[in-house]
């Protein structure tokens, strides 16, 4: 063995040293991660030089950062143009906060279903009503999902202030969402938002100001975060069914206490309504 040979290191070593198993080393190299620079084709040992520690810490950090093994790879390089590298960190970063409000938003669900079953919580309330006529600055749109229906909000908050603060009483207190699409969707979904409006300027940027009929409607109330209303939107289906009535036109939404009064969820009210025959 020369000189060169004998200053390179087992896997085992390696593995020591480094702080990242065997069994990771290889599969690391099959992924072209790490990869060790000698390796006998006959007996299999691989061997490592003392230089790829720095690399194998770097790897393990990525690692544990919530890189994958594609990523790694990706980002090894990278070290070497430190701009670069900070922009898709600041990308994965990006990526770890959207995974994290999803896990959040699976931990409050699971919260809920814990909840029901201890507390044996009967299903929501359906009652029969008749939701007034009301005139309301309406804005119409096709969002990305029902999320985004949050966009559709900040860009009704200009136009709500300046109208607001040229006449105070120029908007009531019933504040809603009508979804029109018939079937639930994934993506592409088609939306407006509205409040009751007593003025006569139309603002920019799709605006209208529209007289939404009287109605008849089964109505649902929903406390607590948006993640759960799907439970107000069932029930009212499961009474439909149950009453053998029709739905005869866009369900909507009224915020009876939502985000723009308080910000903790578990102070929100929605009614949920499905207009239904009279």
């Amino acid at each position: 063995m020369d000189g060169g040979t004998a200053a390179l290191m087992s896997i085992g070593d390696f593995s020591r040293y480094s702080g990242l198993s065997v069994r990771m080393l290889r599969h690391y190299a099959e992924r072209g991660v790490l990869v060790p620079v000698e390796r006998d084709d006959q007996s299999g040992y691989r061997r490592y030089s003392p230089v790829q520690l720095s690399e194998a810490a770097r790897v393990r950090m990525l690692r544990d950062a919530g890189c994958g093994i594609p990523a790694i790879a990706e980002l090894l390089p990278l070290f070497a143009h430190p701009d670069a590298l900070r922009s898709r960190l600041q990308d994965h970063l990006d990526d770890l906060a959207e995974q994290a409000r999803r896990v959040a938003d699976q931990r409050d669900l699971a919260t809920h279903l814990l909840d029901a079953l201890e507390l044996r919580t009967r299903g929501p309330e359906v009652t029969e009503r008749v939701f007034p006529a009301l005139r309301v600055l309406y804005l119409r749109r096709t969002v990305a999902d029902y999320p985004a229906e949050g966009s559709l909000w900040a860009d009704f908050q200009g136009p709500y202030a300046t109208l607001s603060a040229d006449d105070p009483a120029v908007f009531g207190d019933v504040v809603g969402a009508t979804y029109f699409d018939d079937e639930y969707r994934d993506a592409d979904v088609e939306m407006a938002i509205w409040r009751e409006y007593r003025g006569g300027a139309v603002p920019r940027g799709g605006f209208e100001v529209v007289d939404l009929p009287a109605q008849r409607v089964a109505t649902v109330t929903h406390r607590g975060g948006f993640e759960t209303i799907g439970d107000a939107t069932a029930a009212a289906g499961a009474w439909l069914s149950a009453q053998r009535r029709t739905r005869t036109g866009p369900i909507f939404n009224v915020y009876a206490y939502g985000p723009g009064r308080d910000p903790d969820p578990s102070t929100w009210v929605t009614e949920v309504n499905v207009p239904i025959a009279g």
